[in-house]
């Protein structure tokens, strides 16, 4: 089931980031929904400052999500969206493969107990690896490596804490995953905390051109 909603969701997703406009807005919108739905969930299993904690919720992701749409309605959006998704990206298969590889000191058992440093770090310079890789060769007009390691840096560190920060309400909330829309993956803050943060980042360096 894991991996029939991966061959699902995946094309459908590049294919509504490639195609732009309603389809692109229409997958951020049941994102946002839904993201909004599950924090809630979680909101009313904390054990204090519960109405506080929806309050955050609703305007992180409201914020958020809204650079996702100023950032796909760039004159290269598209293009801009997928830089995104490979530096995240990148940086969870990183973190976990040298996380598996090196182990070593945990980073913050108290709220990740599998999080260590090597796999932080190993996770940013994957990012790096990716980023420098995709703009050189999807974006060439923009490529200016000093800026990209910047840029590839900041998105993983800020990926990393996303993620945390739905771990740490998860743990806090009692719960294992945030919801069970998606089959065999569990909510879609399960499958995409990482990304929610790092759109901000991304925000300012497409808006300072940065990127």
């Amino acid at each position: 089931m894991r991996l029939i909603s991966a061959l699902v969701l995946a094309p459908l997703s590049i294919f509504c980031v490639y195609a732009g406009g309603y389809f692109f807005f229409g997958l951020v919108l049941l994102a946002y929904v839904a993201s909004v739905q599950e924090w809630a969930r979680m909101c009313v299993r904390l054990p204090a400052y519960k109405w506080l904690s929806a309050a955050f919720g609703l305007l992180y992701f409201s914020c958020c999500y809204a650079m996702f749409l100023y950032i796909r309605a760039q004159g290269e959006g598209a293009q801009l969206v997928f830089l995104l998704f490979v530096v995240v990206w990148g940086c969870d298969i990183g973190a976990y493969f040298f996380g598996k590889m090196i182990g070593g000191t945990k980073c913050v058992p108290e709220i990740s107990p599998n999080k260590t440093w090597a796999g932080v770090w190993g996770g940013a310079f994957t990012s790096v690896v990716l980023a420098l890789g995709y703009v050189y060769f999807i974006l060439p007009a923009r490529f200016d490596a000093l800026y990209i390691v910047l840029m590839a840096v900041v998105i993983a560190f800020a990926s990393m804490l996303g993620d945390l920060l739905i771990s740490y309400v998860k743990r806090r909330a009692d719960v294992k995953d945030t919801g069970s829309i998606i089959p065999g993956h569990g909510g879609v803050l399960d499958r995409i905390d990482s990304l929610i943060l790092a759109t901000v980042p991304m925000t300012f360096f497409v808006f300072w051109n940065v990127i």
